[in-house]
């Protein structure tokens, strides 16, 4: 396998040795040569892992791979219709036989024309970390996935019956392999490990296909956690409602809720399936029968090949080969239109115009404050009777600009998230100056909710959404400081899991953000903040939301949020990469926190203009960062 490639494909090589080993073999995994044809050997010797990660990332000719390929069998761990499957087909087609884990896809093997074994994934003694025993498993509901927007969108759609469970909902970005070091991911014992601490793992697929996770679903079963997969084909022979739950995705969630509920009836079916799969499923019986049958296949694919023409062999991967090409970038540049050209002056003259009007008005506003109070930043403090006496741990700031209509919904959910047990809160509200009746609203909340402390700060000139906010964190009182605009909301549980997570991580760790619902007017539609720190992702796009909670001190050594309007709406984009530049970091959370709404017209729709001169100005500005070319 390759030692560049995924860390869940060095697994699958380790425990197919481990079993190997099992049944009286020699086998050892290897990381750093192409396998070759030797006298006396035959292809079988060559196993090759994942080969859409192995020939692909080796660094060798073509032909070369090609040599390799034929001299040994590949093991697909693909599913089709992704471009992965596509990969693996090019390079396994070049041997004699192909295995495959899963039968979907070996089904989609056969119809290629290529000879084809089922390899089922099973039992190693390396992935129990359970062993049968009693244990207290201390997370409620537990996911391990690939981001993709399905995925997304379904644990979006349960976060209003997810949010008060112990949940640990991982996902993983596609722009590099991860690694057994990436931050979150679980791998190796640390993984088993996690899974023998989770009572429920999700299971949802990444795309409309029913392939059934093999791989993710044997190492569940191994450790006491119970399956709660969306509905599957190929999944003999487990049973449904005695092995796992399986149901619709759109009824999914609810089901493993009422699973969660019912211990008696999760702790059986976590038991069946350990049964089962310490029982009838040992790596090495599996491997030993399909070795086997794949000894004997060649013959059969021989059989069936048309009498004429390119074998069906030869022509399956050279269509393959052409489907690689036509996804690899062209050498050729690309004529610019002279359309684009226009439409990009177009949004650069619009995103100027907007700035220069921005100026404009807060320079007036400033020099009205200066004519009437004597100071171009007056502010003025109100704040309610309960305010004085609290000695907060966590200070919520919201900054509040012409949105009013939503805030009483914002201030109610720090209210709710306040309750114990959890962190003492209090809430500090900025309004920078706004020209409706948002301030008035701001004022009336106050009044309704005496015997909850709060402050409201009123700007006399409007500084931008970064100075508001700067603004109350400078008159913040507690340790922790968390920033939430005044569309969004905070599920009850959202302050107490990131504050016990600050207290408990190291100092270096300046902040920590968790997972947010993505909704708009039709309802949820997504996930953000759902992906661990990673500075080499962070420089391709903003993913980390301002809703966050920050060590004061963390946040004063950072410089706070900017007051650049070039990078006006990016604000929080601009204060993580200042964070990574300095080399610190923010921890994810994973559990859902929080919702994020998403509104026409809000300030990251017009900052997104001219999204290019963003990332000019904000690359002049953190230089240091790795920036893709």
């Amino acid at each position: 396998m390759s030692e560049h490639g995924n860390v869940f494909m060095r697994e699958i090589a380790e425990h197919l040795a481990e079993a190997l080993v099992s049944t009286g073999r020699a086998a050892e995994v290897v990381t750093d040569e192409l396998p070759e044809a030797t006298p006396g050997a035959t292809p079988l010797d060559n196993l090759v892992v994942a080969p859409h990660e192995f020939f692909v990332l080796f660094a060798a000719d073509e032909l070369a791979k090609q040599r390799a390929a034929a001299a040994s069998v590949s093991i697909n761990t693909e599913q089709p219709g992704t471009p992965f499957f596509d990969l693996s087909m090019q390079y396994a087609a070049a041997g004699p036989v192909v295995l495959d884990i899963n039968p979907w896809s070996l089904a989609a093997i056969h119809r290629l024309g290529l000879g084809a074994v089922h390899l089922p994934l099973g039992y190693v003694p390396s992935i129990d970390a359970w062993h049968g025993l009693q244990r207290d498993r201390r997370i409620d509901i537990g996911l391990l996935a690939g981001r993709t927007e399905r995925r997304e969108a379904f644990i979006a759609g349960a976060a209003g019956m997810l949010w008060e469970w112990r949940t640990d909902l991982r996902f993983f970005s596609w722009h590099r392999p991860a690694t057994a070091q990436h931050p979150t991911f679980a791998a190796g014992d640390a993984k088993y490990r996690t899974l023998a601490d989770t009572r429920i793992m999700l299971n949802v697929h990444r795309g409309d296909e029913p392939y059934f996770e093999w791989a993710r679903v044997v190492e569940t079963m191994a450790n006491g956690c119970a399956l709660a997969t969306e509905t599957s084909v190929a999944f003999e022979p487990l049973t449904p409602g005695v092995h796992m739950l399986m149901a619709p995705l759109d009824e999914l969630a609810e089901q493993a809720i009422a699973l969660a509920f019912d211990e008696p009836r999760r702790a059986a079916m976590a038991q069946a399936a350990y049964e089962m799969l310490t029982g009838s499923l040992h790596q090495g019986a599996l491997l030993d029968v399909a070795l086997r049958a794949a000894a004997a296949a060649p013959a059969r694919a021989a059989a069936v090949a048309p009498s004429r023409g390119r074998p069906v062999r030869r022509r399956m991967a050279d269509a393959a080969a052409a489907v690689v090409r036509a996804a690899r970038p062209s050498p050729v540049i690309t004529a610019v239109t002279a359309d684009r050209h226009m439409l990009d002056k177009v949004n650069r003259d619009l995103k100027q115009a907007y700035v220069r009007q921005l100026r404009t008005v807060r320079q007036i506003e400033r020099s009205l404050s200066m004519a009437r109070h004597g100071d171009a930043q007056h502010v003025v403090h109100s704040t309610t009777a309960a305010y004085d006496s609290c000695r907060p741990d966590v200070t919520v700031v919201i900054p509040l600009f012409n949105q009013g209509h939503f805030l009483d919904d914002a201030v109610r959910s720090v209210v709710g998230a306040s309750a114990a047990p959890g962190p003492t809160v209090d809430l500090v509200i900025v309004d920078d100056h706004s020209t409706d009746d948002s301030a008035a609203t701001a004022a009336s909340l106050l009044d309704d909710m005496p015997w909850f402390p709060m402050m409201l700060i009123r700007r006399s000139a409007n500084g931008g959404l970064g100075e508001a906010r700067n603004t109350g964190f400078a008159g913040a009182r507690g340790r922790h400081v968390f920033a939430l605009d005044a569309d969004n909301v905070l599920y009850p549980a959202g302050l107490r899991v990131l504050h016990a997570h600050l207290d408990a991580a190291p100092a270096e760790v300046a902040a920590a953000y968790g997972i947010l619902e993505r909704f708009d007017e039709t309802g949820a539609v997504g996930l953000t903040s759902h992906l661990p720190w990673d500075p080499d992702l962070l420089v391709h796009g903003a993913f980390i939301d301002a809703m966050a909670m920050w060590r004061r001190p963390a946040w004063e050594a950072v410089g706070g949020y900017t007051d650049d309007d070039q990078i006006y709406g990016w604000e929080d984009y601009d204060l993580w990469l200042a964070l990574a530049e300095r080399g610190e970091r923010a921890d994810l959370v994973t559990q859902i926190v929080g919702r994020y709404r998403e509104q026409p017209g809000s300030m990251r729709k017009i900052s997104d203009i001219d999204m290019a001169a963003n990332f000019v100005r904000l690359r002049e500005r953190h230089p240091r960062l790795p920036w893709p070319s």
